[in-house]
């Protein structure tokens, strides 16, 4: 017994010293490339590796922080000859943590300093690099001649990240998910090439980049097609108290609502916390139209009273109206929760697995005292720019999903509960352990780490992982860019 404590002790002790001599060799590299960094002790250090989520920290070995794309060759294969995964980090908006490795021991290339926006006036296409944070982005793009491109809500999320996993938000069902307004990528690869992606030059490679961006390489700039800035639009949002059978026939009508006739203009989300249901979203067009538009869904919804509130609003205040906070944002974001999160992408729904949904809900959540909220988006159906795209286009694996799910259990202070994590579960098996024969997905925007590497793959893409190791074993074969969900090799 004794001997063995005694060979413990030794690995432990080698292990640290391992370590500790990969983060001096790693950082002795870094300084000879002269590529900028932040090392554990400094502030800069505890600042850049400071997650999003609040439960779930991670130490790299160093953090790199550069500001060209040479210095993100260097960083690239100062990891690759200190044999650490390299990971980059865009915003910091992980909800798993993956910017800063997801685990700790990587090498963290901080893209925060690439934040430029650019839109060439003949063709407008914009110009962006990965370090820029949504808000930011929608600024500089309309101060560039009124442009705009999808993409989500929150303005702090950063670029490279959203884009990479889908990218939805008050926009997709009229223009698409961000994604599919991606029109190029320049790619820093693991031997610390440079490649151009698009559907011209290195085509498999942009196929993965568009639904598992992070597994394959450091992408330093986008280029995105825009579109004119809608100049009139109406928001909306409808408050209401449901019972439990209220609330399953509500979301039968959402779900009808989506694969009938709701029409491409609309952008439609059902926003519920333990308070109130609420009704919400963004119709590109006027007030009159609008009204004619929801008048089929609204005429069935099994409500009577209840507060809604329209206007209309030009673009940033459009975006304004939903973000949550200032669209310009900071240099060194600093908000940050604690909290766990899940996804589901249904195709539709039989009325037994949303009658067990909305049961547990009453049972459930209704009683749950954290700060828990639910979404569910109108992603998809005959009319949706996302279901447009064919399946195969990119790897976004989800053109057929009409709702997309977010479940969000946060607490305000403190440490999450040990034994919290089977309110979300229980709440995703209610649908499916009701429907037990049917495939569902997961949204990689909204990471759940809880799900074993297998399970992520097979919920986050679906049919495409197959064709995604693919993509890893040409471009990553010595899976230098991983987390533990990212793509591998088989």
């Amino acid at each position: 017994m004794i001997v063995s404590l005694c060979l413990l002790s030794l690995l432990t002790v080698t292990g640290v010293q391992a370590h500790v001599q990969r983060r001096a060799t790693v950082v002795d590299c870094l300084n000879t490339a002269n590529v900028p960094r932040s090392l554990p002790g400094s502030a800069n250090f505890t600042q850049a590796i400071k997650p999003f989520n609040l439960r779930l920290p991670f130490t790299p070995v160093a953090v790199a922080v550069p500001s060209t794309v040479p210095q993100v060759q260097a960083a690239v294969a100062c990891g690759v000859q200190y044999n650490l995964a390299v990971t980059a980090k865009g915003g910091g908006h992980s909800y798993a943590s993956h910017g800063i490795g997801g685990e700790n021991g990587h090498l963290v290339v901080d893209m925060k300093l690439f934040t430029n926006v650019t839109v060439d006036s003949t063709t407008q296409i914009a110009s962006i690099g990965t370090g820029s944070r949504l808000g930011n982005v929608a600024i500089a793009l309309f101060n560039q001649g009124q442009r705009m491109f999808s993409h989500g809500t929150c303005p702090g999320v950063g670029i490279g990240g959203h884009v990479g996993g889908g990218g939805y938000g008050y926009s997709s069902h009229t223009y698409g998910l961000a994604l599919d307004n991606l029109v190029e990528a320049t790619v820093v690869l693991a031997n610390s090439s440079i490649v151009t992606a698009s559907t011209t030059q290195n085509p498999d490679l942009f196929w993965g980049l568009r639904g598992a961006g992070a597994s394959f390489g450091i992408i330093t700039q986008y280029k995105f097609q825009t579109f004119p800035a809608p100049s009139s639009n109406t928001i909306f949002s409808y408050s209401y108290n449901f019972n439990q059978a209220q609330a399953a026939a509500m979301h039968k009508v959402l779900q009808d609502y989506a694969k009938t006739t709701m029409p491409l203009e609309m952008n439609m989300r059902m926003f519920i916390n333990a308070y109130s249901f609420g009704l919400q979203g963004v119709y590109y067009g006027s007030q009159d139209n609008f009204k004619k538009a929801i008048a089929p869904l609204l005429a069935k919804a099994p409500f009577t009273g209840g507060n809604g509130q329209i206007s209309t609003k030009g673009w940033i205040d459009t975006l304004n109206n939903y973000a949550y906070g200032s669209l310009s944002t900071d240099l060194n974001y600093d908000i940050h929760e604690t909290f766990f999160s899940k996804s589901l992408m249904t195709v539709n729904l039989t009325d037994a697995a949303m009658s067990a949904f909305w049961e547990y809900w009453n049972t459930n959540a209704r009683s749950n005292t954290r700060d828990w909220y639910l979404i569910i988006d109108l992603h998809g159906g005959p009319t949706s720019a996302i279901s447009k795209v064919a399946d195969n286009a990119t790897s976004y694996a989800h053109r057929n999903a009409l709702l997309k799910y977010e479940f969000y259990d946060r607490v305000s202070s403190g440490s999450y509960p040990a034994n919290g994590f089977s309110f979300l579960n229980g709440w995703v098996a209610s649908i499916t352990s009701a429907m037990n024969t049917t495939t569902f997905g997961m949204y990689m925007n909204y990471a759940d780490p809880s799900l074993s590497t297998t399970d992520a793959h097979n919920l986050y893409w679906l049919k495409h992982y197959d064709t995604l190791t693919k993509v890893k074993k040409a471009y990553d074969p010595g899976m230098v860019f991983s987390n533990p969900q990212a793509v591998m090799l088989t």
